[in-house]
């Protein structure tokens, strides 16, 4: 993952400072009674400590230290001796300090169960900028001394540490667990060091899935508790972290200014840690504004600190930096001396490995521009690998997105170097790996799941959406939302064990399950040009399209323009001849099917216009998450075909307008928001139930609440109808939802999440989700995290969906001719053309027609 690592601690005293530890409160008065001096300067640097004052608890532990020397009483003497190695540890290596540590704690004085507690808080410390396996296990022998002396504060605090180790270890569910539980428990005893170490921890974790608003929440949480608490240090965990989370926003220049603030007031000498993260973090800020010259000067300003107290992470993560920049440069010898450095670096920490795969591609790249392609393609194929042994402790399907994001330029410069050889059937294997894998692990391994009662957790989560329904009050709502977000954090969201890594099905295997009329288009976005595979049953050939960075701004303003209801015809040409006109395949193949990249998810290519007509006026438009899930849909598809078409239909908004609180359905108002009255839904799953004549169920009104649904036989539906609300989270895309009636039994909360519907069995052909914004989400390189991929991992074969919010009298219209159509047998991907096309051919603009797109398996009967 990119650049938490060195930063989630723990840089130096930025991190360690925020570690400090206070002795409980009986000891403390037990000191004060003594009335000694030692023990007095020792309770004064101890208060420091614990509000991560280090430096300025430095000199009153030296100076205890002298009076315990004098007064014969070693154990105190260590305690302060070994107390003074945090400010140490800025300049000093942590090899040297570590030993020192490891040699203290074989003294006799160290059988003084304080002071052996002490050392390994101390230990635990340096060691999570060293060695996270050290560290985690430290943390474990602090936890289990600090319970068996009572010191329960401290006993939490180790665990929130353990947290922070396991995340720079990859063990991302216990990391979220016990950083979250610590940082909960550190609010509750109003303890506020650790209440800004934590929500530091948890907000710079975020930043780094790239969930930047949800990551100030954090952060400024943790920077308002600093400043408004007495004599807690500056919060540099949170101050860096939100650096990169307004980069991630695009606020570049309040990232810069963040950046320089915080150098101003570091104080003098002895804070190279520090320093390090600062300039590396202005070194991406440059970086993201495409100033490479700067960032490289940034980038070596940080090698310089990080080189001084043999910080290996820092330069495992900076080093891999400064070699990209210098290799946008031109400068390759430079950059292969960098990443060279990195990459020794990485075998000092050898249990950390998520630099290791992007930092062998970035090596793997130099080598293929000084021509040593045979070595650069053994790098890259190393750096895959490695990633598939992070993806195969993956805790949840987002985060194996985000692992596919971390690495999708990897992938990218991969592709490009096979294909320019020619080597097209490698490179089209390259890019798959890169496409759909969590779609494709779902599909393979989707079996019946056995009803399981609920967790207090998910009860507990259940309750305060219940309670979020009924709200009147905006005060109430808030805290009602605050709550759950801090319940939502608690679940549990590991995955089942013993994943595989998947391989994609090859080129020949993709051609096969083609028809001869269809075009399948894999898109590869990237600059400084992007790319497009066309394949068809017969044949592949590549071609190069112009750069992601001048394509982007184009897709986002003609699908606002859409949306907004109006028209843009020379942007729509323009679009088309950029994207689609330089296939020659498109001319004569009229099914097209997408493995769309980036913002491509989100275009509907139909409103695209070639010469005066629109290009769904003589051509299909359908989406898959990659070729090889469309090719494992089709070879499922073989064999089942059944005539008695079940079906269930749901209409939930058909009564008057219900009042709901905007927090509810995760929006972003804090009022009160009317859901819209749907009273065409009803007579849309009616006409759907005509249409197919079959065996089916209809929920309608009041009767259409999600537990209603979820008890019914899912797996035995071949179609599903959902005229629903929906709302796409595009931040925390598990919370994006279908929005079922209000129901007063309290067993469901009436929204059925993605990560809901991922634990569906279905069997369904078709699932069409009549919904605003179905087809929405958070965009990565590998696919779109949307409700529509949901029902795809759990069973569907081809589902229809949304990209914006419906007009209720048009859909109705376009959702009868699309049965009808299906009903004579035509393909899904074609009935829904056909019901866009009755709605053009009326008169009406693209915003009521081209929002909905097909994805799966396009061509079920």
């Amino acid at each position: 993952m990119s650049r938490l690592k060195a930063k989630i601690l723990l840089t130096g005293l930025g991190v360690l400072a925020t570690s400090g530890f206070l002795l409980a409160p009986r000891i403390h008065q037990y000191f004060l009674l003594r009335n000694n001096a030692a023990d007095r300067l020792r309770f004064r640097a101890d208060d420091l400590s614990w509000k991560n004052q280090w430096i300025a608890a430095r000199p009153l532990y030296a100076s205890a230290e002298l009076l315990y020397e004098k007064q014969g009483r070693g154990s105190e003497a260590l305690y302060s001796h070994i107390s003074q190695f945090i400010p140490r540890a800025e300049t000093e290596p942590a090899t040297g300090l570590l030993f020192e540590l490891n040699s203290d704690l074989q003294k006799p004085e160290a059988r003084d169960p304080a002071t052996k507690l002490r050392i390994l808080e101390i230990e635990g410390m340096i060691a999570a900028n060293y060695d996270a396996s050290l560290a985690r296990k430290t943390w474990k022998d602090v936890q289990a001394l600090a319970q068996e002396q009572h010191r329960y504060s401290l006993a939490m605090r180790a665990r929130g540490e353990q947290g922070i180790a396991a995340f720079l270890l990859g063990d991302v569910a216990s990391a979220k667990k016990l950083v979250t539980r610590a940082w909960l428990a550190a609010k509750v005893l109003h303890d506020q060091a650790a209440h800004v170490r934590y929500a530091s921890a948890y907000g710079a974790g975020l930043v780094e899935i790239q969930r930047y608003n949800e990551a100030l929440k954090a952060l400024d949480d943790a920077i308002h508790t600093a400043e408004n608490s007495d004599g807690v240090a500056y919060p540099t965990i949170a101050v860096n972290s939100k650096i990169d989370a307004l980069c991630g926003l695009g606020r570049y220049r309040e990232a810069l200014a963040l950046a320089d603030q915080a150098l101003h007031r570091l104080p003098s000498g002895e804070l190279d840690a520090h320093r390090f993260q600062l300039h590396t973090s202005k070194g991406n800020v440059y970086e993201a504004m495409e100033f490479f010259d700067d960032a490289s000067v940034e980038y070596g300003q940080a090698l310089v600190y990080a080189r001084r107290i043999q910080y290996w992470r820092g330069i495992v993560q900076t080093g891999g930096l400064q070699a990209a920049a210098y290799e946008r440069r031109g400068l390759l010898h430079e950059a292969l001396m960098a990443i060279n450095e990195a990459l020794y670096a990485n075998t000092r920490i050898p249990d950390e490995l998520y630099f290791s795969p992007r930092n062998l591609g970035i090596k793997a790249k130099i080598l293929s521009r000084m021509g040593h392609s045979q070595k650069a393609a053994e790098l890259y194929e190393k750096s895959a690998h490695l990633l598939d042994s992070l993806f195969a402790t993956a805790p949840t399907p987002n985060v194996e997105r985000q692992l596919i994001s971390e690495m999708r330029e990897v992938y990218a410069d991969y592709y490009e170097m096979l294909s320019l050889q020619g080597k097209v059937a490698a490179a089209f294997r390259v890019i798959e790996q890169a496409r759909g894998r969590v779609e494709l692990e779902a599909l393979r391994d989707h079996a019946p799941t056995t009803p399981h009662l609920p967790s207090p957790e998910e009860k507990y989560v259940t309750e305060l959406n219940l309670r979020l329904l009924k709200a009147d009050r905006r005060g109430s709502s808030e805290i009602l939302a605050r709550e759950l977000y801090e319940a939502e954090l608690q679940l549990d969201a590991s995955t089942p064990g013993g994943k595989r890594t998947r391989a994609p099905v090859s080129l020949k295997s993709v051609q096969h399950h083609l028809g001869p009329n269809e075009l399948l288009l894999e898109f590869v976005m990237a600059n400084p040009a992007s790319s497009v595979l066309a394949i068809t049953d017969r044949s592949v050939h590549r071609y190069t399209l112009v750069s992601w960075k001048t394509l982007r701004p184009q897709v986002s303003a003609y699908r606002k323009t859409l949306k907004g209801r109006r028209s843009d015809q020379a942007l729509a040409r323009t679009l088309f001849s950029e994207l689609l006109a330089p296939v020659h395949e498109y001319k004569t193949k009229p099914t097209v099917l997408l493995v769309p990249d980036e913002e491509l998810h989100l275009l509907p290519f139909g409103a695209l216009v070639d010469d005066e007509k629109f290009a769904i006026e003589d051509h299909t438009f359908s989406s898959t998450p990659s070729a090889t899930v469309l090719s494992l849909l089709r070879d499922r598809a073989v064999g089942t075909i059944d005539d008695s078409l079940s079906y269930v239909g749901v209409a939930a908004w058909t009564a008057p307008p219900q009042t709901v609180p905007a927090t509810a359905v995760r929006g972003v108002a804090d009022d009160s928001l009317s859901l819209p009255f749907l009273p065409q839904t009803a007579r849309e799953v009616e006409l759907v139930a005509q249409d197919l004549k079959g065996p089916g169920t209809m929920l309608i009104g009041a009767e259409a609440t999600e537990s209603h649904f979820k008890h019914l036989p899912l797996g035995q539906y071949k179609v599903l109808h959902l005229a629903l609300h929906a709302f796409a989270d595009v931040e925390f895309p598990d919370r994006s939802a279908l929005v079922f009636a209000p129901q007063e039994d309290g067993r469901d909360d009436g929204l059925l999440e993605a990560r809901e519907i991922r634990e569906l069995h279905l069997n369904a052909k078709l699932v069409t989700l009549s919904a605003c914004d179905t087809g929405v989400g958070a965009i990565g390189a590998s696919d779109v995290a949307n409700l529509v991929n949901a029902f795809i991992e759990a069973g569907s074969s081809t589902v229809v969906s949304s990209q914006w919010s419906l007009e209720d009298a048009a859909t109705e219209r376009l959702m009868a001719a699309f049965y009808e159509a299906l009903t004579k047998g035509v393909a899904a991907d074609d009935a829904l053309r056909q019901g866009q096309l009755l709605l053009l051919r009326s008169g009406l603009p693209p915003y009521y027609w081209a929002g909905f797109q097909i994805a799966g398996n396009p061509a079920p009967r």
